[in-house]
């Protein structure tokens, strides 16, 4: 993927070098630019997610996070420890709060541990919740939309929630459906 990057890269700055030569490094700069302001802006969203992470973690509140989503997890997670379902239940509130950077090392864990007991299915089935990340605040996309100056960042919350919440049952429904289909043979 990098060498199809760097292919495109190099062809359009040379195209760009023949059509309009005092465009060239005029449009890397500004490009570069952008890649620093967003990079600095979803660094700083990270941090004050990771360290409120790791407050709520301290404090008990993910323990109080894995016993709301217990009868979720338990149902669609039969097989699984009580220590791979926690990494579960923070993976799957961390999404749900759409701070999917700070739900990858939990989903990580997670499906370390499913894999090492053999149950790829359930490994199989977080892949699909952490892909289709259900969401009710899309933290990250609205303070994207802040960064670049919309008027109401939050225009996107309904719209988000729909269709997360249909991505996701149509991801675990096709889960369940082929783990069937797959018994079966």
């Amino acid at each position: 993927m990098n060498a199809i990057f760097t292919v495109v890269f190099i062809f359009s700055a040379v195209i760009l070098a023949f059509v309009s030569p005092d465009l060239v490094l005029s449009a890397m700069t500004k490009g570069s630019e952008k890649a620093v302001t967003l990079s600095i802006g979803l660094i700083s969203i990270y941090s004050i997610w990771s360290g409120l992470l790791k407050v709520a973690e301290d404090s008990g509140i993910i323990n109080k996070l894995n016993k709301l989503l217990s009868p979720i997890i338990n149902r669609l997670f039969k097989n699984a420890d009580d220590e791979t379902k926690k990494y579960v239940a923070l993976n799957v509130g961390a999404n749900m709060l759409g701070i999917g950077g700070v739900a990858t090392p939990s989903g990580i864990k997670a499906t370390t541990l499913l894999c090492d007991k053999g149950n790829f299915d359930g490994a199989c089935l977080l892949f699909v919740l952490a892909s289709t990340s259900l969401q009710i605040i899309p933290t990250t996309v609205v303070s994207l939309r802040q960064n670049f100056g919309s008027t109401s960042p939050f225009d996107i919350f309904l719209p988000s929630l729909i269709t997360t919440v249909l991505s996701t049952s149509v991801g675990v429904f096709a889960c369940f459906l082929f783990k069937k289909r797959g018994n079966k043979k």
